[in-house]
């Protein structure tokens, strides 16, 4: 049943339960102390008016050293004066061991007071002797109508006292249940039109609680919905497309020379050879990045002599720049110690980074491929004094499918180019400034002895 019920219901209940045991606890803690204060200032108006009768049982001891025939001077007293027994004031006499001897009244005939109540009997004492004890109606529990009346009241008063009490403190209750539940039933509302594909609410919250926080994670996500789903829509159709033209083109010139409108000769099936092959990246770029998402890039690493790699990378770069009319530098120590990586992968990072730097660089400026040993791995970077970014593109510049606008591709590369540096154990950053440059920076882990070759 309480599996069932909502959270605000659940509090409610919780809280219920607790003001109806504390109120309990109350009500029966205060109702034993006022009534044993009622009956304290009833027993002590009592025995201020036993003194007389204390007195007049004095002398008749005194008298008769006996108790017998002590009735009679009460019966006398009540017929002539009143007495206390006419007044209200039942008692009851007894011997000091507590048998009893007078009652003032039928009801205050009963067996021997216990033990404890010995102990608060009003002592007789004649010539230093204790000779009887004096017990009024109180002490026996025995009240006039008028005191039961008034410890009656003082029960209800306290029981009118709990129930308004319990009445304020659950609408309070209430209120308080309602106002801590109502952000989580609008984050309730959010969630599940954000689980129904409604993604232009925002979360609604903001404040600095535990609830305003997952307010906010939650509006997060939701943001991060909106630019998976923006990502998404993009990367379909920069796909289409990026599929779709060199498609069109083995299509046109396949039926052109099948129309013997273009002749089947060896230019024309190169260019049908360079559209497939430009295909094959493609799917092989989009091969890699879903490799990369699982985890499950493969690699074949081994000790790499670093400076023979980039010195072998270095010679194809200079031959590409040259032909885009761009300088570029190979900076390197003389000796540097050996890596632990994949060297078809490696070749693919740097490739990558120089690639991107043709890119984005003007004719005359230079790119430079620099490597150096740094907190215990060695350290690539490609520099270039080309247009640089702003830190908007920077932060993003490694999200898969990422494209500025105006450019072409899928936007995959710089993507590969991040999960083949992390696959390796190594990290990859970026720092650039407008009109300035850009330089890209990645570490990879050194070889160790066990490492084959």
């Amino acid at each position: 049943m309480i599996k069932g019920m909502s959270v605000r219901y659940k509090l409610f209940l919780g809280l219920a339960i607790a003001v109806l045991a504390s109120l309990a606890a109350v009500y029966v803690v205060a109702t034993h102390f006022l009534i044993s204060d009622a009956k304290g200032f009833i027993a002590s108006e009592h025995a201020t008016q036993m003194d007389g009768i204390k007195s007049q049982l004095i002398s008749y001891y005194s008298e008769h050293s006996t108790w017998d025939g002590v009735e009679t001077i009460f019966s006398s007293r009540g017929q002539n004066r009143g007495g206390i027994h006419g007044q209200g004031g039942a008692f009851l006499l007894t011997d000091p061991e507590g048998t009893a001897i007078y009652a003032s009244s039928p009801g205050m005939n009963r067996p021997s007071p216990s033990p404890r109540l010995l102990s608060e009997g009003i002592p007789i004492v004649v010539a230093g002797n204790k000779v009887g004890l004096l017990f009024t109606a109180p002490l026996l529990g025995e009240f006039t109508d008028v005191e039961t009346r008034l410890l009656s009241s003082v029960r209800r008063t306290v029981a009118y006292a709990a129930v308004i009490s319990l009445v304020v403190a659950l609408l309070i209750g209430i209120a308080l249940v309602r106002l801590i539940t109502a952000p989580f039933v609008r984050l309730i509302s959010a969630t599940q039109a954000i689980s129904a594909g409604d993604l232009t609410r925002p979360v609604p919250g903001g404040g600095t609680d535990e609830i305003g926080r997952l307010a906010r994670v939650l509006d997060e996500l939701r943001v991060g919905l909106v630019r998976s789903e923006e990502v998404r829509k993009r990367m379909l159709a920069d796909v289409a497309h990026e599929l779709r033209n060199p498609l069109a083109v083995v299509k046109a010139k396949v039926e052109a020379m099948l129309d013997k409108i273009q002749p089947a000769d060896e230019e024309n099936l190169l260019k049908v050879n360079e559209r497939l092959e430009h295909l094959e990246g493609l799917i092989d770029e989009l091969q890699d990045i879903a490799l990369a998402e699982a985890d499950e890039l493969p690699l074949d690493r081994r000790s790499l002599d670093i400076n023979e790699f980039l010195n072998a990378v270095g010679d194809d770069a200079r031959t590409l720049f040259s032909g885009e009319s761009k300088e570029f530098h190979l900076d390197l120590p003389p000796v540097l110690p050996a890596v632990y990586a994949d060297p078809r992968r490696l070749h693919q990072i740097v490739w990558n980074l120089l690639s991107n730097a043709i890119r984005h660089t003007r004719p005359e400026d230079a790119v430079t491929l620099r490597a150096e040993v740094s907190d215990g791995k060695i350290l690539i970077q490609v520099s270039d004094t080309g247009e640089g970014m702003s830190d908007d593109i920077a932060a993003h510049v490694f999200d898969r499918f990422y494209k500025e606008k105006g450019s072409k591709g899928l936007g995959l590369g710089l993507a590969i180019t991040r999960a083949l540096v992390e696959a390796h154990g190594g990290k990859i950053w970026v720092e650039s400034a407008i009109s300035k440059g850009t330089t890209f920076s990645f570490t990879l882990p050194l070889a160790q002895p066990d490492h084959r070759s």
